[in-house]
């Protein structure tokens, strides 16, 4: 009976062992699937709505979706300035992960994800314009805009702090409004970004 209960519990342990990796790896993989399901849901609302719909991004684990409103007008930015209301409770990230860039990640424009940026900020839209920017704007038309009306590519990175393999990436195009995910992995000891 002795041996019998050893060998189960060596199993048990051998089991758990080979978990605990997996397991990161789907709290990752989950915080990548909930913002690009954010910006995805809130892309196709401004188009199916005619509305616009602003995403802001708040460190460490925060995302608020809200919903432009002038009256009860569909409006864009250029047409007039809309008020934000919420249109949901925010979200966060699943525990442990936070919008962060963890040391390691490739740095140079050619290695980031869609090459923009320089990953150096954990929450980086707005690119063009010095990047930074914390908020998207989807337009009726399917684009993704900045606060002052210009196109929107961003990248946000998000990770566990300790654990430079959990880091996940999602780029936006903002002509096309167009989500990505990213996945950073290890070839031959060099950090690349793949989807």
């Amino acid at each position: 009976m002795v041996v019998v209960v050893t060998i189960i519990l060596i199993v048990t342990a051998a089991a758990v062992i080979n978990m605990v990796p997996s397991l990161k790896t789907s709290k990752s993989n989950s915080a990548m699937e909930l913002v690009m399901g954010e910006l995805r849901r809130a892309h196709e609302r401004a188009i199916d709505e005619r509305r616009i719909y602003r995403v802001t991004f708040v460190a460490p684990q925060t995302i608020q979706l809200d919903v432009g409103q002038v009256g009860n007008v569909a409006t864009t930015i250029t047409g007039s300035s809309p008020t934000f209301v919420q249109a949901q409770s925010p979200l966060l990230l699943p525990t442990g992960i936070q919008f962060i860039v963890v040391p390691g990640i490739p740095t140079s424009a050619a290695a980031t994800p869609d090459g923009l940026g320089s990953g150096a900020n954990a929450i980086d839209f707005d690119i063009e314009n010095g990047g930074a920017g914390i908020q998207v704007y989807f337009q009726p038309d399917g684009r993704a805009l900045d606060g002052a009306n210009r196109l929107n590519d961003g990248v946000v990175y998000m990770a566990e702090p300790t654990n430079l393999y959990s880091s996940r990436a999602i780029s936006l195009l903002g002509s096309t409004g167009r989500v990505k995910g990213w996945f950073l992995t290890s070839t031959g000891g060099v950090n690349g970004w793949n989807q």
